[in-house]
């Protein structure tokens, strides 16, 4: 890797760590020069904007949700494997991209103000539709129960795994173990097995 990608790499890091910490649009061009041990001026060398960058971190972030859900749903296993499989995935992309994560959480008012809202929510819809598409299946087979809405699981199943990263529990617990646990809890219930 060429001394400016690393420059560019760290940049990028550092202006992550920043907005999940004090939010976008808190964080300064200079507070991310001064935490990257880089002039201010010079970060236009690397990106065009603060929100260049910010989109950057998100494009990265959305893209290896995607790229994991790919690889769960090209293994054609089961609708419950399927499901299980982006439980798993849900929370090594939440693992990997801490900073991310939470810009996506608590930052939408800053990504909807700065027009970066449409390719986040274009992402997201596609997400869904591999979700909604292995609830759907899981319903059409008789693995999952027809009387409960999709859409309720859905945002149930997915609501649990963002918030996750807020548990004061999460540390107890590696992801591989979380995943197991959420898993059971969506796909069994939590009423004791006969």
């Amino acid at each position: 890797m060429s001394k400016g990608s690393d420059r560019r790499t760290r940049i990028r890091d550092v202006s992550a760590a920043l907005f999940a910490t004090h939010g976008v649009a808190a964080t300064t061009v200079r507070d991310i020069g001064e935490a990257a041990g880089v002039l201010s001026g010079s970060l236009y060398h690397y990106f065009p904007s603060k929100d260049a960058i910010l989109s950057e971190v998100l494009g990265e972030f959305m893209s290896d949700i995607h790229a994991g859900f790919r690889e769960v749903v090209a293994r054609g296993d089961s609708p419950a494997d399927t499901v299980r499989g982006m439980i798993h995935a849900t929370l090594r992309v939440i693992d990997t991209h801490p900073h991310a994560t939470a810009i996506y959480q608590n930052d939408r008012a800053y990504l909807r103000d700065h027009d970066l809202i449409a390719e986040v929510e274009a992402q997201s819809r596609l997400i869904r539709e591999h979700w909604m598409a292995a609830l759907l299946a899981g319903v059409e087979d008789g693995t999952f129960r027809a009387d409960i809405p999709v859409e309720i699981v859905y945002r149930s199943l997915r609501d649990a795994l963002w918030a996750s990263m807020h548990w004061p529990t999460r540390g107890s617990h590696s992801s591989e173990e979380l995943g197991d646990l959420l898993a059971a809890v969506f796909l069994e219930g939590f009423t004791p097995r006969d």
